[in-house]
């Protein structure tokens, strides 16, 4: 039997669901080991253990970290009592918490799925992080980013942020809106006030622009009332999973634009695949990974964020691009992570059906 243990809630993190389909296509059986933080009660099932524990985003690090420990005690629980034959460990965070039971009773017996750095600059940290991936039967990155931190002997395979349904019902032909304003869409939780805000200032004084913001978060409420200045920016709040293709069917170009911090410049977001299943090109941070991915695989347009001339840079670029040659660089490129993806889900298969 399988356990799959996660430091967040399972209905928020779409990757667990290639393992989940895996095992029920191959009648593994497999608890799911989660946490939900977000006040609502969540209930368990005959296999799904739920820790029911808010935390306080702005309390202080001492306070937000004892929940983690109120984990990493709950999940060592269950898995000590049900005896589990092999792990899937989702994320960097549920690896460290949970590393005494790795290394001592699971070496060889888990896969570690990598998904976001956070203090890999500190040289113990990274040096402790590359001992559990040592230990693991396998690991896997969501971005190839996150290479030059992790580099277990074993080697990695990388796990796209990414649906191979929404694939196959992918766009396959970019189409340009010829008429009225270019609408710029923002799509995600809204946590980087100032970053935003930046951006709304930017396309706020330009009419030939529209700008869109679709998400909720800490932040959405200041947003709205800051950008009530703009006549040509809308803030709309919160969305459902299942909306998200009708928003995106409404932008003509993806704000896939984040700032350069430590934690961002490696990731690679949904919004990036989303960007190519859509053929929709994307405005992207040139200092940041995923912003040079874009300019090297033509999938959209990726300016440094200080630069004084966005809004006409990217105005060129969109009557200019050409919508064939940017569909063809889309393909090429999902042609690779499907590649990936095949080598991963044969590494998952390895690991707990061969």
């Amino acid at each position: 039997m399988v356990a799959i243990v996660c430091m967040g809630q399972i209905e928020l993190s779409p990757f667990a669901k290639k393992y989940i389909d895996i095992f029920k296509e191959n009648g593994i059986e497999y608890d799911i080991i989660h946490w939900n933080r977000s006040g609502n009660i969540g209930r368990d099932s005959d296999n799904v253990y739920t820790l029911n524990t808010q935390v306080d985003r702005y309390a202080s690090n001492i306070k937000k970290a004892l929940p983690f420990f109120e984990f990493s005690r709950f999940a060592s629980r269950i898995i000590k009592r049900k005896k589990y034959d092999k792990l899937v460990v989702l994320t960097t965070q549920t690896a460290l918490f949970l590393s005494p039971l790795l290394l001592l009773k699971y070496r060889g017996k888990f896969f570690f799925d990598y998904r976001d750095t956070s203090y890999e600059y500190i040289g113990l940290y990274k040096w402790f992080i590359n001992k559990i991936a040592d230990a693991a039967s396998a690991v896997c990155l969501s971005s190839p980013g996150f290479a030059q931190y992790i580099k277990p002997k074993k080697g990695v395979v990388i796990s796209h942020n990414f649906q191979y349904e929404n694939y196959v019902s992918r766009e396959l032909v970019a189409k340009k809106n010829n008429d009225g304003k270019i609408i710029i869409g923002y799509i995600g939780v809204l946590r980087e006030y100032d970053y935003i805000k930046k951006l709304v200032d930017c396309f706020g004084n330009d009419n030939r622009f529209e700008f869109h913001v679709h998400g909720g978060g800490d932040d959405y409420l200041r947003l709205k009332e800051y950008s009530k200045k703009y006549s040509n920016i809308t803030v709309f709040g919160e969305y459902k999973e299942q909306q998200k293709r009708e928003i995106l069917e409404t932008f003509d170009i993806i704000c896939y634009n984040y700032p350069y911090s430590f934690l961002n410049y490696p990731a690679i977001a949904n919004k990036f695949y989303d960007g190519m299943i859509m053929k929709k090109p994307m405005f992207a941070n040139l200092a940041t990974f995923s912003g040079k991915l874009i300019n090297d695989n033509g999938l959209g347009i990726s300016i440094n964020h200080d630069d004084a001339d966005i809004t006409n840079k990217i105005f060129e670029y969109y009557n200019t691009f050409d919508e064939k040659e940017f569909s063809n660089n889309c393909e090429s490129f999902l042609t690779k992570v499907l590649e990936d993806e095949k080598v991963y889900i044969s590494k998952i298969k390895e690991i707990f059906i061969d």
